[in-house]
C-alpha cells in the first residue's frame, strides 16, 4: 500500500485529500502510527467548537475539543493527537481541551482522540480546516533584461546554474530536456523523451537533473553533464512542478498540495497544503525556492505565489500580467510558466510556454 492510499484510509474520519497511485511505501509524519484496533462499542463522541459550521477557522484561532459521554460512561483516560502528533493526555474528570492553532500548518488538520476504558480503547476522529491568518501582499515587477527564447519550447520546468539554463519542455512527441545559452536562446544540448512521455517539472539535484512527467507516474534522473539517463522512479500523483531544497525534493501536482520527497529513493516524507486567507490555492505548477521561500506559478494565470514552505501560507502574489507584450504574442503563445533563480547573481528569470522571450525581472511591492 502506498503513502497516498494510507492517507486515504485515514481520511474516512479526517476528510484528508485523495491522490494518485503507484507511490512507494513510506510513512508520513502527519499520520498517526501503530494504532490498535478500536473497540467497536461506541460510548463517546467528539465535538469541536469555536469554528464555523464547516469546521473552518484560520491559523492562530483557538478551538475547543469536548469528549461527549454518549452513554454517560466515564473513561479512565484519553490521548489527544492533532495532525498525527500527541497533543495532550486527559484523565477521567477532564473532558474539554482548548487547542491553539498558532503554530499549525494550513489546510485540513486531523484531530483524533483515543479513549481508554477498562483496558479497551475507542477512537474518535474529526478534522478542522485552517485558512491562512494573513492577507497576501500584492507585488508587481520591473523588467531588467530580455532574452530570446525558443517559441516552440513548451516550457514546463526551468533552472539556472553556472551560466546556462536547463529546461524541461512538454507535449507528447515533443518533450525534451535542454541546456540553453541565455544570451541567444541557443540549445547547446538536448535529450528527447520517448513519445509516450509528456515532460514536466525539472530541478537540479547535486550533479544530477531530475525531471517529472505529467500523467505517466514516472520521473527521470539524468547526469547533469552528459544528459545520460541514470534511472527512473515512480510518482504517485500527476507531475507538475519540482524543486530541490535542503536535500529534499518538493513536488506539485496541480492541487494545493506540495509533497516532500526523499532524495535517494523518492519516497514521500510529508506534505503541506497551500492556503491564503480565503482558502486553498490550487493549480500550483512550476516552482522555485528563493531565499528560503517557495515560489509557484499558478497555472492558467499571470500570478506567482510566494509561499512559506513550512506552514503553506501564501505570503504574497506577484502579478505578471503583460510581462510578455501583446505585440510578441503569436497563435501558439501559451500561459506563463517557468521560474529560474541565479543564486550567485541574485537574478530572477521568468518565461512561459511557447514564449519567444525570457525575462530577467525585479519584484517590487505594488503601490498602495
Amino acid at each position: 500500500m502506498n503513502f497516498f492510499n494510507k492517507i486515504l484510509l485515514f481520511s474516512s474520519s479526517a476528510l484528508l485529500f485523495s491522490c494518485g497511485q503507484n507511490g512507494q511505501e513510506n510513512k508520513n509524519q502527519n499520520q498517526p502510527q501503530n494504532q490498535p484496533q478500536p473497540h467497536q462499542e461506541k460510548n463517546f463522541s467528539l465535538k469541536l467548537s469555536n469554528l464555523d459550521e464547516n469546521s473552518i477557522g484560520k491559523i492562530s484561532d483557538k478551538f475547543s475539543l469536548d469528549i461527549v459521554k454518549d452513554k454517560g460512561v466515564d473513561f479512565d483516560s484519553a490521548s489527544v493527537s492533532v495532525d498525527g502528533r500527541k497533543f495532550a493526555s486527559l484523565n477521567t474528570d477532564e473532558t474539554s481541551l482548548t487547542i491553539d492553532t498558532k503554530n499549525f500548518r494550513c489546510g485540513i488538520v486531523p484531530v483524533t482522540v483515543q479513549v481508554f476504558k477498562d483496558g479497551k480503547s475507542e477512537y474518535l476522529g474529526s478534522s478542522v480546516k485552517l485558512h491562512s491568518d494573513i492577507v497576501p501582499k500584492r507585488k508587481t515587477f520591473k523588467v531588467l533584461k530580455t532574452y530570446n527564447h525558443d517559441n516552440q519550447a513548451y516550457t514546463q520546468g526551468l533552472q539556472y546554474e553556472d551560466g546556462v539554463f536547463y529546461e524541461s519542455t512538454g507535449l507528447k512527441k515533443k518533450s525534451s530536456l535542454r541546456k540553453v545559452k541565455p544570451e541567444n536562446g541557443e540549445v547547446l544540448q538536448s535529450y528527447i523523451l520517448e513519445e509516450e512521455y509528456f515532460g514536466e517539472g525539472l530541478t537540479i539535484m547535486d550533479d544530477k537533473l531530475v525531471q517529472l512527467t505529467w500523467q505517466n507516474h514516472k520521473g527521470f534522473v539524468y547526469d547533469k553533464k552528459t544528459f545520460e539517463k541514470l534511472r527512473d522512479f515512480d510518482v504517485a500523483t500527476e507531475g507538475w512542478g519540482l524543486t530541490y531544497y535542503n536535500d529534499t525534493l518538493l513536488l506539485t501536482d496541480g492541487s494545493e498540495n506540495v509533497y516532500f520527497l526523499e532524495k535517494n529513493n523518492f519516497s514521500s516524507v510529508k506534505y503541506i497544503q497551500v492556503y491564503d486567507n480565503l482558502g486553498p490555492v490550487k493549480m500550483l505548477n512550476e516552482t522555485e525556492m528563493i531565499d528560503g521561500r517557495l515560489y509557484a506559478n499558478i497555472y492558467q494565470s499571470d500570478l506567482i505565489a510566494e509561499i512559506d514552505y513550512h506552514s503553506g501560507k501564501v505570503l504574497s502574489y506577484i502579478e505578471l500580467t503583460n510581462l510578455l507584450p501583446s505585440t510578441l504574442r503569436e497563435s501558439n503563445t501559451d500561459v506563463l510558466n517557468g521560474i529560474a533563480y541565479d543564486e550567485k547573481g541574485k537574478r530572477l528569470f521568468i518565461t512561459g510556454k511557447n514564449w519567444p522571450k525570457l525575462f530577467e525581472i525585479q519584484i517590487i511591492d505594488q503601490a498602495k
